[in-house]
């Protein structure tokens, strides 16, 4: 299911339409942009004199391009001067800017530290985007209850986003106890007021059932509201759909159609999607050659799914020169991530010595991890495996496996978490 990350300004975003073609006079046109240069100058000078909220809106000038070129590195000048004297909205931006490295060097700890100044302010997209670097770790530790916290404030103040992320917390039970009545509420009041990603996650719950009963119909009319409004993940949900005959009559061609479509448009679960109809030959031509080349997209993104099934394509020599090297690197990608299938691959390539060492304590590592999550397969040759093992070497294996499990968390999703949205 879909996490959604950064929100810049919260209040006061200028937003933008398309109002179509109208034919303007050059003298209106004219006129109009004097009014906008003279607005500009007296915004700018009192920028100039201090006022910390003519700052922050002197950079946000610089960074759009109204009625002067923009400019994102002036914006960033700005912007720093007016979270210095404590404007929250700069502070976010500023934030941002540091998360992405416009206007600035990249810095994770500087975004960090100006996020939290404007969450400390109430600041609701702050909040959000706080609440996002505590969920995935990395210049702090993870933590899940905090990022929770955060994320109840920001949808507390209106950000869909946030209720959105929320409500996968409560899926998952990271942070907040495990609650799918609670998720699925969450998700319902945020796709009903159109949050795309909710949309998603809410049609994803019917589709499998959690926190309601199994209904395909809901789950195919959630699908298409977000798909109408070119959400491209929907477009992938749809082609499940389709491909499973969820609600529809099964139809491997139009699958194959709307996982395209997705994947197209850089979607990575639909990339591994439609790589796998070039493989099985179904609504395609079969086409190993396609399907490696598909997989390699999504792995390429950090999709555990494609990273698998390039690993698979790797060791088989299917649609790619056989590599057990190349084979055991994306399968030990994806087995990082907590994918079932790659686990119990790496674990026979471990058994088995291809493209890594021998080592039986390691290939019993993957086996368990791989039947804790319901693998029978890697069930079966764990079973195997510990009737030629030592007792050492069988400890020293659960050893291994409890190591890994205070390390990572794993969370089974319909799809890869994170998508950027709303700025």
């Amino acid at each position: 299911m879909l996490s959604m990350a950064i929100v810049l300004c919260g209040k006061g975003s200028p937003a933008q339409s398309s109002p179509g073609f109208i034919d303007v006079p050059n003298q209106a046109v004219a006129q109009r942009d004097t009014t906008e240069k003279v607005q500009v100058a007296s915004l700018l000078q009192r920028a100039e004199a201090g006022d910390a909220r003519s700052q922050f809106l002197a950079g946000r000038i610089y960074a759009l391009g109204r009625g002067i070129p923009s400019n994102y590195e002036d914006a960033v000048k700005w912007w720093i001067r007016a979270a210095e004297r404590g404007n929250a909205d700069a502070q976010n931006e500023l934030g941002y800017a540091y998360t992405t490295g416009r206007g600035v060097p990249r810095d994770l700890a500087a975004a960090f530290r100006w996020y939290e100044a404007a969450a400390m302010q109430g600041h609701a997209a702050a909040e959000f985007n706080l609440a996002g670097m505590y969920e995935n770790g990395g210049i702090v530790p993870r933590d899940y209850q905090r990022a929770a916290d955060l994320y109840t404030k920001a949808a507390g103040q209106g950000v869909l986003a946030a209720t959105n992320n929320l409500a996968m917390l409560y899926e998952k039970g990271l942070g907040v106890p495990q609650d799918f009545s609670q998720a699925f509420r969450l998700l319902r009041m945020a796709a009903e007021q159109g949050e795309l990603a909710a949309q998603f996650n809410l049609a994803s719950m019917y589709l499998f059932g959690k926190g309601r009963q199994r209904d395909f119909n809901k789950s195919l009319d959630w699908f298409q509201k977000a798909a109408n409004q070119g959400f491209n993940p929907a477009y992938y949900g749809l082609g499940y759909l389709y491909e499973h005959g969820n609600g529809v009559r099964r139809n491997y061609q139009e699958a194959a159609a709307l996982y395209r479509q997705a994947a197209d448009g850089g979607y990575a679960t639909a990339q591994t999607a439609l790589g796998y109809l070039y493989f099985e030959g179904r609504g395609v031509t079969q086409d190993s050659s396609q399907a490696a080349l598909w997989f390699r997209r999504a792995a390429e993104q950090g999709e555990p799914s494609g990273e698998n099934a390039l690993g698979y394509a790797y060791f088989r020599g299917l649609g790619v020169r056989g590599d057990y090297r190349e084979a055991s690197d994306w399968l030990r990608k994806a087995a990082e991530q907590g994918h079932a299938s790659a686990e119990g691959n790496l674990g026979y390539l471990c058994e088995n010595g291809f493209g890594v060492s021998l080592d039986y304590a390691e290939a019993f590592k993957w086996y368990q991890l791989a039947a804790a999550q319901g693998n029978p397969q890697a069930k079966h040759a764990r079973d195997k495996l510990v009737q030629i093992l030592t007792k050492k070497q069988v400890s020293e294996g659960q050893d291994r496996v409890s190591k890994w499990l205070q390390e990572h968390t794993v969370v089974q999703s319909f799809v890869a978490d994170n998508a950027d949205h709303p700025r």
